[in-house]
């Protein structure tokens, strides 16, 4: 079964689940006891994360069981210490609402996608990718304090633009050939963040930059370093929407 906690085996993941946690404490306002709570459950994920994912995809279900345990029992009791049993009500005020709904909808459609196109579809890898980025959704439930849109906006541009660059990244694998133009046509819905905040505008230049500048590139990797250098490549391209989106939020 392995060790349940350990390093995740990609940085960027583990690198997202981290800074997910922060930019959502920072756009929930939290004050020091929310960081004080915030950045230990963000700890349980990170530590939790490849445990959880190799028990989903093998459908280990005592491995499954245990991982939710542990993530559950992190983000409910804070919850319950700062909200009391109104945590745990079917309710859009609830700050619990919106990210459980959000992970259900996510693995629905993960779990169906690998079940029916496979692990190694370039959908599937997609998706997966959009699961480090919850914990800022979290982050007003462990903090004590009410969930706001620009935190889900801020989830959506990160965790949305993590898939894209997973599926860019598959662009480039010589053993792959996915289509180029997909992750391109598949990033242009995010420009509706531009109607919730003009200045949002910013964050998606160089994304988009990135992708239609990959429809002339002819190049394909398939040395192991090589993939890596084009993983930490994504990972700086992240880093900078991170910042970007984050900064647009918290100070317009």
């Amino acid at each position: 079964m392995g060790r349940v906690f350990r390093i995740p085996r990609e940085p960027g993941a583990g690198g997202t689940i981290i800074l997910a946690m922060i930019g959502g404490l920072i756009l929930a306002h939290a004050g020091w006891k929310g960081w004080f709570v915030g950045i230990p459950v963000a700890l349980v994920t990170f530590f939790t994360f490849d445990y959880a994912f190799d028990s989903y995809r093998s459908w280990r279900i005592g491995g499954m069981g245990l991982a939710l345990t542990f993530n559950g029992l992190a983000y409910a009791l804070p919850a319950l210490y700062w909200f009391g049993k109104s945590a745990f009500r079917p309710s859009p005020e609830n700050p619990l609402f919106a990210p459980l709904t959000v992970v259900a909808v996510l693995f629905a459609l993960h779990f169906t996608f690998s079940r029916t196109k496979g692990w190694k579809n370039p959908v599937t890898y997609a998706l997966g990718n959009l699961l480090p980025a919850v914990p800022a959704l979290f982050a007003p439930a462990v903090a004590g304090k009410s969930f706001n849109s620009d935190i889900l906006v801020f989830w959506f541009l990160l965790a949305y633009y993590e898939a894209i660059g997973a599926a860019y990244v598959e662009t480039k694998l010589a053993f792959r050939r996915f289509p180029r133009k997909y992750p391109l046509i598949a990033w242009l819905p995010a420009f509706v963040v531009v109607l919730y905040n003009p200045y949002l505008f910013l964050a998606l230049i160089e994304p988009t930059v990135r992708l239609v500048m990959n429809l002339r590139d002819t190049t394909y990797v398939a040395k192991i370093d090589d993939i890596k250098g084009l993983g930490w490549s994504v990972f700086r391209s992240v880093m900078l929407l991170y910042i970007i989106t984050l900064a647009v939020l918290y100070f317009e």
